[in-house]
């Protein structure tokens, strides 16, 4: 069953990321465990995705750049004023570990897990409902599989020195089943998860030159 397979490979993800994480302790370890269990179901998601993919799913249309960049722009700078109780977000250290923990790790987590999650489980939970419930509640749920799918890597790795809060990601995983769900497109979410990792790590550069 590809659901068996999509959650295999969130399963084999977690768990080398996991033994990456213990090689490098603290923050640096759980961020690079985040990026390899990333890298692991994003990549389980581009061989799949072209195989399972729902009609129409990987068309482009200029709603999907509209909303993907003003929800993207939108979305980290009021999450970004809010963080750490109404301060702004800034990395540790402006150093060659912030350019892959503050940035790479950042941009790799989200778009590989919109590509897994928003994409692929989506897109299998949307098959897989549709015989069984009428259009809309088949959607909803596909929605909530794939914002539960998306959730699990960022809860399991909790290390980033952009001054991303572990709320974030989780939060951000929903906005982008949901913008799946209402367009069944993936063009849409991975546009947001793009522009939203740039302004949240333009705001977190900004935030350590102003401190």
């Amino acid at each position: 069953m590809p659901l068996a397979i999509a959650a295999t490979a969130l399963v084999v993800g977690v768990a080398v990321g996991l033994l990456v994480s213990v090689a490098f302790d603290g923050a640096s370890g759980r961020s690079l465990g985040g990026v390899v269990a990333s890298l692991v179901v994003g990549a389980t998601g581009i061989a799949l995705l072209a195989r399972f993919r729902l009609p129409g799913f990987l068309r482009l249309r200029g709603l999907d750049v509209l909303w993907g960049v003003v929800l993207g722009s939108i979305l980290p700078f009021i999450a970004g004023v809010f963080a750490g109780g109404g301060g702004w977000p800034t990395f540790g250290a402006l150093s060659p570990r912030w350019l892959v923990l503050g940035v790479v790790a950042p941009y790799v987590l989200l778009v590989m897990l919109t590509v897994f999650a928003s994409g692929l489980v989506y897109a299998l939970a949307r098959t897989a409902l549709a015989p069984r419930l009428p259009a809309v509640w088949a959607r909803v749920g596909a929605g909530v599989v794939a914002a539960t799918a998306f959730a699990i890597v960022p809860l399991f790795f909790r290390g980033d020195v952009s001054g991303m809060p572990v709320a974030l990601p989780v939060v951000f995983g929903v906005a982008a089943a949901i913008f799946a769900a209402l367009s069944e497109r993936i063009w849409g979410p991975i546009i947001l998860s793009i522009v939203f990792t740039t302004v949240w790590v333009g705001m977190s550069a900004a935030g350590f030159v102003l401190a």
